[in-house]
């Protein structure tokens, strides 16, 4: 079971590494999602459900609504 913690915090640091490294604000918002999501499971394994559930439900809302203002802003064809 430490493995699978371990393999969603890797998942965790790789999705901050697009984040900050990435120029274009699609490859950002999808970062940002693997973050949320594997932030979430690691709260999971730690007990807590209802504000892992929490956590995915706005989090992820709030990334929908910079993806969709980066989507309109940006006209870079990444």
């Amino acid at each position: 079971m430490l493995s699978l913690v371990l393999c969603f915090f890797v998942m965790f640091l790789l999705g901050v590494a697009v984040v900050v490294l990435s120029p274009s604000p699609y490859f950002s918002a999808l970062g940002l999602v693997f973050v949320a999501v594997s932030g979430c499971f690691i709260v999971l394994y730690h007990g807590g459900t209802f504000l892992s559930l929490v956590l995915v439900l706005l989090y992820l809302g709030g990334m929908m609504v910079v993806f969709v203002y980066s989507a309109a802003l940006a006209a870079d064809p990444y």
